[in-house]
């Protein structure tokens, strides 16, 4: 590139940078040229450096960067909701959005442009977030529930409630009953029943999105409630199997598989891993009477999860419903 612009630590360019540097007419011509991309109103990015990756990936990238612009562009703001999950790094389900919350100053809420202030009706507490500042875990995740789908605030909030079993690993962002505390603190609050909705079904024991999309695959079709992360002793490999989906009265296990787990690593880690995981499915297999695997594409279309699993036995106990909008 033959410009080179200063940059901020997040490898941002400022319009007001370039035009203390005398500097601002290269800076547009960069941007008319392709060669710099507007992340917001004065503030780009070096095409060049923005993020590789494609699909959700790119457009959870994206969406933080609009947020860490806002936090450049903005006085000492506060983020909330979709802003300061992105911070987190915690997950959602559909399409990050184009506006940025935080926090009011007053009890009135308002938009201005790609801005939205969430009135400030009570009391709230903050921390620091990828160097700004954001509402508590546990109020940033009620105000996602208030303004996102039911799918894309369960995701994130399933995340942030996951328990790993790896001693290793950190421990949850929040439990359940901090959450549930922080509801019930709120009360009485415009899309309250929406949160309700989220704290119901959320759990410490869903290890990806794609096993909290496919609780709500297995509600939505009228199916009954599994038993989660099932513990199952598979003494031929003298092991324990941990089971996604456990639907004990009739000897049926779900999987959702990702599949990027056993594709990572060297050529040899893959092979090994795609063998160990077969030796597992085989052992589970000769001990249940029924094994339905699926993907993230048949959670989307949801109906060869409902199909696998009643050919497998799994009798329709309810009204199906409809759950997942993204």
């Amino acid at each position: 590139m033959a410009e080179t612009f200063p940059m901020t630590a997040h490898g941002f360019v400022l319009a007001r940078d370039a035009r203390a540097a005398g500097r601002e007419a290269e800076l547009y011509a960069a941007a008319e040229a392709g060669r710099l991309s507007r992340v917001r109103v004065g503030v780009f990015r070096e095409v060049e450096g923005e993020v590789a990756a494609s699909g959700p990936e790119r457009d959870a990238a994206r969406y933080r960067d609009l947020v860490r612009a806002a936090g450049i562009s903005l006085a000492a703001p506060v983020f909330t909701s979709y802003a300061a999950v992105a911070l987190a790094g915690l997950p959602i389900v559909g399409a990050w959005p184009c506006v940025v919350h935080v926090m009011s100053r007053d009890e009135h809420g308002s938009r201005r442009g790609d801005i939205v202030r969430v009135a400030r009706t009570a009391e709230i507490q903050t921390v620091p977030s990828d160097g700004l500042t954001a509402t508590s875990i546990e109020f940033s995740l009620i105000q996602l529930a208030r303004h996102a789908s039911l799918a894309a605030a369960l995701v994130a909030t399933d995340a942030a409630l996951h328990v790993s079993r790896s001693a290793a690993a950190p421990p949850p962002l929040i439990t359940l009953a901090a959450l549930r505390a922080e509801h019930e603190r709120l009360l009485p609050y415009h899309g309250s029943r929406r949160v309700g909705e989220v704290l119901s079904r959320a759990t410490t024991d869903a290890d990806s999105p794609l096993e909290t999309m496919s609780r709500l695959v297995v509600e939505e079709c009228g199916l009954p409630d599994p038993v989660l992360q099932h513990r199952m002793r598979l003494a031929d490999l003298d092991r324990d199997a941990y089971l996604d989906f456990w639907w004990p009265d009739h000897g049926i296990v779900g999987e959702a598989d990702g599949r990027g787990k056993y594709l990572s690593g060297d050529a040899g880690t893959a092979v090994a891993a795609v063998l160990a995981e077969k030796a597992r499915e085989d052992a589970i297999r000769a001990s249940v009477v029924g094994f339905v695997r699926w993907d993230w594409s048949d959670m989307w279309r949801r109906a060869p999860i409902r199909d696998r699993l009643v050919a497998a036995g799994l009798p329709i106990v309810r009204k199906p419903v409809r759950l997942i909008v993204v």
